[in-house]
């Protein structure tokens, strides 16, 4: 770290919140005056006490002043169900301290006139004030509320002090407190449908920048847990590029010679197709493949678990247990309910580092992605998380279902979402004498030639495996001639609905 890079981090006072002073841009700046809004429930409270024990893990002290009429007994009891709380750190690096005395006694004066002192006293570098909205109320005639909040901001910052208001106003701009201090940190708890989403926004910071718009949050016996924008956090173009002459294979017959010899590496493939027709058990080949070659992999859905996956694949001939024990292939499983987007894409990341994942398979994208509070950015988002696998060199496959089981036509439950993959494969049924045929076809290869016709797809015990094209196989199962089965079966064509990225080809 160069001369700039450590005075800046000196001149900062970390959070200790997951993610928090990622959106701060390094946390707050030491010794400035910080507004916390939100309404009841919005876990300001929460998010404040976490701050205080955080900062005594680092060894700094904190004190945490109340207006409000819950007591402090009370508060404890709420707090001791989070991980965060030490009770050893109450009374030796954590203080509370109740504000209302002085503020009866001596007005706001005598308030900031304790505050002041109460912070010298016990050296805290943290100074929490839980209630604004009393402060305003109690304030005597002739006392100005921004007055006092810059003699109390001139006098912490000689203190080396760095102080946080909690306020239930969030009208912003409204009130005087909006003009004095340093930073506004807004925080919401609203319904959207049935389901409870809480956001968190820096609308003003001075001296410093951060990263603008709304982020998501959870409280849960961990604390407070902040989930970035993961599209904000990587805005960044990629700098590493998906060479073509560099191919990651199928380990499928008759698929890598479609795809010119397999994918290209770095490269992104969404497989869309309709529930049964392959996608999970090709990625999984994908998986093995790589695995067996040294490559890490993983696989990240939602249907199945681990153990039910990987039982279903030894049956057709994909041995995945000592992979998985070599610690080469790793299966992860998650529920499909309530997900928030930016919590997962990051817990994708870590697991990628953690394990110097190659190859990803992401087995379902509409739970990953489709409960974004903003439907707008799911593409936004998708992009945000494909370049930066890219920049780990990872080699991404995506699997989406499609909304019709039979049908040439295409459609995408997210919209945009083909164009934005570098690849694109199709699998569908179709339906022959009575008997059920898969059929998949390699609708776009960005940077790469690729075959055009549509082939049937075979699960067998020894895997998947690619053979005849459409009208091949149905000359073959109706014994007309070639010709006259191509002319019959040009209407065959795969069509993606309007918004995709056009008519992909005829029959071969």
């Amino acid at each position: 770290m160069d001369d700039s890079r450590e005075e800046e981090a000196a001149a900062r006072f970390k959070s200790g919140t997951p993610h928090l002073d990622e959106i701060l841009c390094g946390g707050w700046l030491r010794g400035g005056l910080y507004l916390i809004a939100g309404p009841p429930g919005s876990g300001k409270t929460t998010l404040a006490n976490e701050m205080c024990f955080r900062a005594a893990e680092s060894g700094d002290s904190s004190l945490y002043v109340t207006l409000l009429a819950e007591t402090h007994e009370r508060m404890l009891l709420h707090l001791s169900s989070f991980r965060f709380f030490q009770r050893d750190f109450v009374g030796t690096r954590v203080h509370y301290v109740s504000g209302l005395p002085s503020l009866r006694e001596g007005g706001g004066k005598g308030f900031v006139d304790m505050l002041v002192r109460t912070v010298r006293e016990r050296g805290a570098r943290l100074l929490i004030v839980d209630g604004l909205m009393v402060l305003k109320e109690r304030l005597r005639p002739d006392e100005d509320l921004r007055e006092l909040l810059q003699a109390l901001n001139v006098r912490l910052a000689a203190l080396d002090c760095t102080t946080l208001l909690l306020n239930t106003e969030t009208e912003k701009g409204t009130g005087a407190e909006f003009g004095v201090v340093d930073g506004v940190v807004a925080l919401s708890a609203d319904l959207i449908g049935l389901k409870a989403t809480r956001g968190i926004e820096v609308t003003k910071f001075r001296g410093s920048n951060n990263i603008p718009g709304r982020h998501t949050f959870l409280i849960d016996e961990k604390g407070v847990s902040i989930y970035p924008r993961f599209e904000a956090l990587m805005r960044d173009t990629p700098r590493k590029l998906a060479d073509p002459r560099d191919r990651s294979r199928w380990g499928i017959e008759g698929l890598d010679a479609m795809c010119s010899g397999g994918l290209v590496t770095r490269s992104s493939t969404l497989i869309m197709g309709s529930p049964g027709s392959g996608k999970t058990i090709i990625g999984m080949s994908f998986l093995e493949e790589g695995a067996k070659k040294g490559e890490p992999g993983l696989y990240f859905g939602f249907a199945e678990s681990g153990a039910q996956l990987t039982l279903k694949c030894q049956n057709i001939g994909l041995e995945l247990e000592p992979l998985q024990r070599q610690g080469l292939l790793r299966l992860e499983a998650r529920a499909p309910v309530e997900t928030l987007p930016d919590a997962m894409a990051q817990e994708l990341m870590k697991l990628v580092k953690e394990q110097g994942v190659r190859r990803l398979v992401l087995d379902g994208l509409e739970p990953f992605a489709k409960e974004a509070i903003d439907p707008e950015r799911t593409t936004r988002f998708i992009t945000a998380l494909i370049n930066a696998l890219r920049e780990r060199d990872v080699t991404l496959l995506i699997t989406q279902q499609t909304n019709d089981m039979f049908g040439p036509e295409l459609h995408s439950p997210i919209r945009g979402i083909e164009a934005i993959c570098d690849n694109l494969v199709f699998l569908r049924f179709f339906e022959l004498h009575g008997e059920l045929h898969r059929l998949i076809t390699v609708l776009k290869m960005r940077d790469s030639a690729n075959d055009p016709f549509l082939r049937e797809l075979r699960i067998t015990n020894e895997g998947p495996r690619v053979g005849e094209s459409y009208v091949a196989l149905e000359a073959m199962l109706t014994g007309q001639p070639h010709a006259r089965v191509q002319r019959a079966g040009a209407s065959t064509g795969i069509r993606l609905t309007p918004g995709g990225p056009g008519r992909a080809g005829e029959d071969g």
